[in-house]
């Protein structure tokens, strides 16, 4: 199970965040331009503080990469305003394209991934009242706003590192190298007839998506179109596979209306809630959510959902005092964009949730038949690194099998083959500590690889992935 994040990452990172909402908030007032800038930078230094960086080169890019992306975000939310069906399109290509870029390496996947971030903000408070040059200068400040604020954090987490501190600091891993094929047995290969990139199928569906989000919301919820589209977004953003959507959307629906009764209750308590106060509520609804996001992702929706809620009052786009009259629409809208989601990940080029599984347990065992080849002591150090992100990786599928397995059945279910991977680190630590290499590990890591060809047997799986587990054990070299 995953465990409780860090509480001092959580309030770091918010503090960073909190400094570059206050830092674009001070330099668009001396333009006398409105607070969708702040708001832009709040999204982005939040959404980069919970990145992981393999060192200040790949931040570094990230960095030179963020405030062009930031003007990009501008322009469209101008065009949203002024121009809808335009602003709509290239929104929509601006959320596809770097899904379908992850086909590229990881480096373009993380560097698209980078891209998005700023156009989620455009979708809470637009740039509107000010030309769009304006728009677009005061968009780069903000980029280059919240990249400063959270390098300033990272460095402060690191320091923590340095003293002894045991928080996670979700900054800077260790380098990942990856592994040569050589390094592990060939992949267990398959006759099943040959199908477009998991990327591809996903950036369709992503595409498919947000166009129907766009026109429902338009159509039924002019009010709200934008908590469909965001929904629909959230649903099916970092995809892995379409039990992981149906999850997610689950978990976004609960967290949302959650988070509007929170609303409600507030405007009943503080009917004119603005300036610092709204501010405050914010930043701690942030952090929490940020803390607890780790737990589950209903947290983090309840806490987006209240501050969306009371930027809309701050910036005048959905007057709070009347949040109980809308609080049912607006759920509908939320729950309306989660179905759309659902449907595209499942009826639209399809990605089967077993198939995301097997392609990371393959991974995970390419990058742990490496740590045992023969390496330099730093190359080993990297490859176990590599094997680490690997199995986190396959981890990273636990919640939606969790709750999959809560609806019963006794045969092997694909949380009993993450169990048995997640096992596997601890194992491996231990057996490079106890000295030599079982003879036979080459042999085992062939069969779990042939267990994952399709069709799947996750059984077979998971009996593969024990007996490699056995085979390390300290037993083995007997």
């Amino acid at each position: 199970m995953k465990h409780l994040g860090s509480p001092i990452v959580a309030l770091v990172m918010t503090a960073a965040a909190a400094g570059a909402c206050a830092t674009t908030w001070y330099v668009a007032q001396a333009f006398g331009a409105g607070g969708s800038p702040a708001v832009l930078a709040t999204v982005v230094a939040l959404s980069v503080g919970r990145r992981d960086f393999a060192g200040r080169a790949e931040f570094a890019r990230a960095a030179l990469v963020l405030p062009l992306t930031s003007v990009a975000a501008a322009v469209v939310g101008w065009l949203l305003v002024t121009v809808p069906i335009v602003g709509a399109l290239v929104f929509i290509g601006g959320m596809s394209v770097p899904i379908w870029m992850r086909r590229f390496g990881q480096r373009i996947a993380h560097l698209g991934a980078l891209a998005a971030l700023p156009l989620t903000a455009m979708l809470v408070v637009p740039v509107s009242g000010m030309p769009w040059w304006l728009g677009g200068m005061l968009a780069l400040i903000a980029g280059v706003v919240a990249v400063l604020w959270v390098a300033l954090a990272r460095e402060v987490l690191a320091l923590a590192r340095l003293r002894g501190s045991t928080a996670e600091p979700g900054t800077s891993p260790p380098s990942r190298a990856t592994p040569s094929p050589a390094a592990a047995p060939a992949p267990a290969t398959s006759r099943a007839p040959r199908r477009l990139p998991a990327s591809t199928r996903m950036a369709v569906q992503m595409a498919v998506a947000l166009a129907a989000a766009f026109v429902v919301g338009w159509g039924l919820f002019p009010e709200h179109a934008m908590w469909v589209v965001l929904t629909a977004f959230i649903v099916n953003a970092g995809n892995r596979g379409r039990g992981d959507v149906l999850h997610r959307s689950a978990l976004r629906v609960v967290g949302a209306v959650a988070g509007s009764l929170a609303a409600v209750l507030l405007a009943l308590a503080v009917p004119r809630i603005s300036g610092l106060p709204a501010v405050a509520v914010i930043f701690a609804a942030l952090f929490v959510g940020g803390w607890l996001r780790a737990v589950s992702y209903a947290y983090w929706s309840f806490a987006v959902t209240l501050v969306v809620s009371l930027l809309q009052e701050l910036f005048g786009t959905a007057p709070f005092a009347g949040e109980a009259g809308m609080l049912i629409e607006r759920v509908a809208a939320i729950v309306v964009g989660g179905v759309l989601g659902v449907a595209a990940a499942w009826l639209v080029l399809p990605v089967r949730s077993t198939d995301v599984l097997r392609k990371r347990l393959s991974d995970m065992l390419i990058t742990l038949g490496a740590v045992f080849s023969p390496a330099e002591p730093a190359e080993r150090a990297a490859r176990l690194d590599a094997f680490h992100a690997a199995v986190d990786r396959v981890e990273e599928l636990a919640p939606a099998h969790r709750a999959r397995r809560m609806l019963g059945g006794h045969r092997a279910q694909p949380i009993d083959c993450i169990t048995a991977a997640a096992a596997l680190p601890a194992i491996v630590r231990a057996r490079i500590a106890a000295g030599p290499t079982p003879p036979q590990l080459r042999a085992a890591v062939g069969d779990a690889r042939r267990a994952l060809a399709a069709p799947v047997d996750l059984e077979r799986v998971r009996t593969s992935l024990l007996a490699l587990a056995t085979m390390l054990g300290p037993d083995s070299a007997r």
